[in-house]
This record gives C-alpha cells, structure tokens and sequence, in this order.
C-alpha cells in the first residue's frame, strides 16, 4: 500500500445523507437516511449502492497493514482516516446495482461508484466525474498526480480544466536520441521535459540500446478527457556520455505544444516530430575515460535545478534533476568537485566529491538549507538607439558556466527578470528574486528579442557584471547593480538562422541586415565549443545594400552546429556600436 496521501476523499454516507445510522442487527448495517447518528463507535457509513449505505469500520489508510475484512478495501474519508469500504468485480454482471458502475480506486481495487455526466451535477465531494471505457461516466476518487498508484492500466493523473483531477490516458513525448555524426542511437541517453517556466515537468526517460525513448508529460484535460488547448508545452533536456548536453551553446531546445500535437490511439496520445528527435554532438576523444556523477536533491521542491560539477576548469560538467530530484552528471573528468546546484528560491548545501577513471560516482546528494535566505538582485536598462528592440530580459548565469569569449552561459531555473514565462519586458527597472547563494554573470538583452547588450567598450553600462551573492563586502544578499545597462538594437540575422538552426552547404553566403552608420563589420564563426573556426579580416561598410561574405574557412565537419556572427564598427573599424544576437546565425552542413 503506498504510503503517499491522497488528497481526495471518498465521501460517505454520514456526509451525504447527513442523518444517516445504522441497524446493528447486522455486522455491516444498512444505514438509515431517516436516523439522527451514523454508525456505531469505530464505524461510518459507506455508500455502496444508490440512496443505501452500510456500516463499515474506520480504518488507517495510510498504514502498512490493512486491517479492513476480506472483501473491503481501505478508503480515504478524511484528511487521516478511511474507511473499509465493499470491493466489486468489474468482470461480474451489472455488480453494483441499477446507475452505478464499479470503478477503479486507486491501486486499492475496484468499488461501487454512481454514474453522472461531465456536463451534468457534481460528483460528491472529493470526488470527479470521469468518462469510462464503455462510454458511461462515473463518480470517482480523485487521483493524486504525487502518487504513481492513484491510477491503473497505465493511466496517468491529470489536472483538468476545472481544477479536479482524473485518470486519463497518458501523452507521451516519443523519439529518438542519435549521434549527429554517425546517425547511430544513443543508448542510456537521459530525457526530461521542462515546462515554459524551466522547470522539470517529468521524470526521467533512458533511452533504449537504438536511442529511443517514451516520456510521459503532463497536459492538462477537458473533463471529457480531450486534451485542452494550451495544456502542455515543454522543451527536451538531454544529457549522454561522451556527448554534448541539449541545449548547450548555439543550440536551443524548440517548444513542443503537446496538447496541440498529439494523436489518440491505442490508449495513449503521442507526439513524434523533429523535436522529439534529438542529435547529440560527440565530444573530443578523452585522454582517459570519462566518468559520471549522480545524487539527488534533497528539497520540498526537487525538479529542475541546474547541476554544475566545478572542478575548477573551463567547461564543466552540467546536469538537470528531473522532477523527482535525481540527476546524472556525465562527462566528468579525473579530478576533485565541488557539486553545486542553482534554483530560484531554493538554496542548496555543495557537496564534494573525486573521480577517478572511468568511475561512476553516486549518492552524491545536495540538501535544501531551509534556514537561508536568497536574496534579490536589482538594476536597470537603459534603451539605447534601440530599433526594433522594445523591451529585453535580465538573466543571472553561474560564473563557472560563463564563456568569456561568447559571453553566455547556463540561466537556472527562474533566475531571470521578468519571471518566466514572461515574454521580454525589462524597459528601465528590474529585479530577480529567490537568488541562490553563488557567483554569477549579469546577462541583459541575451533572448531573441531584437535587442543585444550595446559593444561599446568606452562607454558605461556596456561591461558584462559579475557579482557574488552574498555580496562580499556587506555580506547582504540583496542588493541594487551600479549604474545601468545600455542595451541597443540588434543587426538582423538574414541568412543562414534567421529564426532558427539552419542546414547549409559547404560554402554558406552570410547576409545581415546593414547597420546605418557603420564603417565596417567584423565577422567570427565558432563551433558549438565556442572554438574559433573562421575570422577574416573586416569587411567594408556597405551603403544602401546588403551586406553579405562567403565563407571561406576549414570544411565544415558533419554533425557540428555553428554560428556566425557580426559586429559593426565605426571610426575606422575601432569602435563596436552594435552586433548580432546571441542565439541566431545558427547553421550546420546539410
């Protein structure tokens, strides 16, 4: 028997027909609707037939053991008592008598329920009114979406529209994970989703020896058990060995509106698409064999924290807990680590531990500390020559994700002004709440929002801001940033990744929307690393075109992801005054 509480209750007798008691002739008495008490002591009345009920003893439904009779299961009534309450077969003929149905409850068997109509009156309380497979609808328990066993036959609990919650037939996210060289799967892959917050909305998928994988998402329900528009969007977190994590760098996860995207059959509904399959870079051959890192997050609220294992290098290893708060950091190198974890609102002990070759790490958990606060970090924006830019984002990175050269880094869940998941809307003031102990990176204008932090190293506001929390000198956690961000339009993106990754040729031609009062442009690609791959020299200012290069650089490697960008320059090429956008120019060869 489970030991997690259902929030939902059975209600009986003594609360439906409020003057009900019982005839102690017989050990389990007819109640009697006409009486003023309900049954003897120890004893309540359970519905078990239309306008009829019986005497049945009060029960544990939380205990180990049950001590209900054969023929009875224990049933929440109350926040800490049950009742034993009559079993029916579900396989028998017409078991519970004329408008009543015997349905499932729980991992607790099945018992007798009335029938109802979704779109007619209310089920009692605690209860919902849920479409079966005959085409009836009956008056159920309520399932708990924290307990795995609320539901049977593979069902999942779900969250409807008018606030109940029911069993259904599950959405699966469904897809394969491969080598983005090689094709090939990627067996032991891991997969969450998260939902438009960040936030991990799921457990955890291993992919399978062939890379695919099943992944059960929450999609909120219309009472007849259709899914509701706008009831579940998530992006894929993907993490393997000797591959680089999804997203990372230039590559971001795409929203999958599950609800609009499903297809029913076979008892399930199913999403397979080209965002459900996910390509893996391969990393650099190790030295020596690469091991992992696993544990958990020992918190009320678990999911979705970002996972960083600082060993004191560039680059290190990233993790997502999934909802339930475990984690596998893969890729880490020989060496000692000190196992951080960043959430907003949610402060975490570090933890530490060593590697050694090939060795797989676990129970290397981190715990809430309940007792520290987070702090608050604050400043403002300024819009500068803006364009098309007409609102932007502040997000915190933690300082050992920070790559210096690309200025971007990891943003934790909720970390972020405005809160997620808020479209871009920071014009002047702006605050983060909920901030975690830690060293950080201030990123404003890092979305695709047509803004981007201005160049320009020779006026202020324009410097990346790292900070620490708590502030070394006053030891305060919350705090308000010096000065403010200047924050400028950005140079479109015309081709390649306008909008998005994009396949190219070997020779793509680089094309951006031309910057007024440039006198030349400085044009970079990197790989997904963040390495260098091409850099030539700067390209004359154009008047009234297009600006555009071919590339001409090492080839192109198959499977790798890269990203050009650009920044223009005035007085002589010395001076930056704007640049592309952080996340766009993604391209890779087709």
């Amino acid at each position: 028997m489970t030991q997690l509480r259902w929030t939902f209750l059975l209600p009986t007798l003594g609360a439906t027909l409020a003057t009900a008691a019982c005839d102690e002739s017989s050990p389990n008495a007819h109640c009697d609707p006409a009486a003023t008490n309900p049954c003897g002591p120890g004893e309540t009345c359970v519905a078990v037939r239309r306008d009829a009920g019986e005497c049945h003893p009060l029960c544990d439904p939380y205990a180990s053991t049950t001590t209900c009779p054969d023929g009875t299961t224990c049933v929440p009534t109350g926040p800490d008592t049950g009742a034993c309450t009559p079993t029916c077969n579900p396989s028998a003929d017409d078991p519970c008598g004329a408008d009543w149905a015997c349905v499932p409850a729980g991992d607790r068997g099945s018992i007798c329920r009335p029938l109802c109509t979704p779109d007619g009156a209310a089920c009692p309380a605690g209860e919902v009114c849920q479409p079966l497979d005959d085409g009836r609808a009956a008056c159920i328990l309520q399932c708990s979406p924290d307990d795995p066993d609320s539901c049977q036959d593979d069902r999942s609990c779900e969250r409807r529209t008018d606030g109940a919650y029911a069993c259904y037939d599950p959405v699966l996210l469904a897809g394969r994970v491969f080598d983005l060289v090689s094709d090939d799967g990627v067996p032991g892959a891991r997969v969450i989703a998260a939902d438009q917050t960040g936030a991990a909305a799921t457990n955890v998928a291993v992919t399978g020896a062939d890379g695919a994988y099943q992944l059960a998402v929450p999609v909120t329900r219309q009472p007849d058990g259709t899914l509701a528009p706008g009831g579940g969007t998530f992006s894929l977190r993907v993490t393997a060995q000797d591959y680089e994590n999804f997203p990372h760098g230039v590559r971001v996860a795409l929203p999958i509106d599950a609800a609009a995207l499903a297809v029913a059959g076979d008892g399930r509904w199913t999403v397979r698409n080209a965002a459900t399959d996910v390509g893996l870079i391969p990393l650099p051959p190790p030295t020596r064999e690469r091991g992992s890192i696993a544990g958990r997050v020992l918190a009320d609220s678990p999911g979705g924290v970002l996972i960083v294992a600082n060993s004191g290098s560039p680059n290190p290893p990233l993790a997502w807990t999934d909802r339930s708060g475990e984690y596998v950091v893969f890729n880490a190198e020989v060496g000692a680590y000190v196992v951080m974890g960043y959430k907003a609102f949610l402060q975490l002990q570090p933890a530490s531990t060593t590697v050694e070759v090939g060795q797989d790490v676990a129970g290397v958990d981190l715990r809430e500390r309940p007792d520290t606060p987070t702090g608050a970090i604050s400043g403002t924006v300024q819009l500068v020559n803006p364009g098309a830019c007409r609102a932007t984002s502040v997000v915190l990175v933690p300082e050992e994700t920070y790559d210096d050269t690309l200025k971007r880094g990891e943003v934790a869940t909720g970390l972020r002004a405005p809160a997620p998941p808020a479209a871009p809307n920071i014009t002047g003031a702006w605050v983060i709440d909920g901030v975690p102990d830690g060293s950080y990176a201030v990123l404003a204008a890092f979305e695709n929002d047509a803004c981007v932090r201005d160049p320009d190293p020779g006026i202020a506001g324009t410097q990346v801001l790292h900070i620490t929390v708590p502030d070394r000198l006053s030891g305060t956690r919350s705090f308000m940033l010096d000065g403010s961000f200047k924050v400028t339009g950005a140079l479109a993106i015309l081709d390649p990744g306008e909008t998005g990754p994009e396949a190219v040729d070997p020779t793509p031609t680089f094309r951006w929307a031309d910057d007024s009062s440039e006198d030349a442009y400085d044009l970079v690609v990197y790989d997904a690393f963040g390495n260098e791959v091409w850099h030539p020299d700067p390209l004359p200012g154009v008047s009234g075109g297009t600006p555009e290069l071919t590339y001409a650089g090492p080839a192109l490697q198959p499977g790798m992801y890269y990203q050009f960008r650009v920044t223009s320059l005035r007085r002589g090429g010395s001076q930056p005054i704007s640049m592309t956008e952080d996340l766009l120019g993604v391209f890779f060869l087709e």
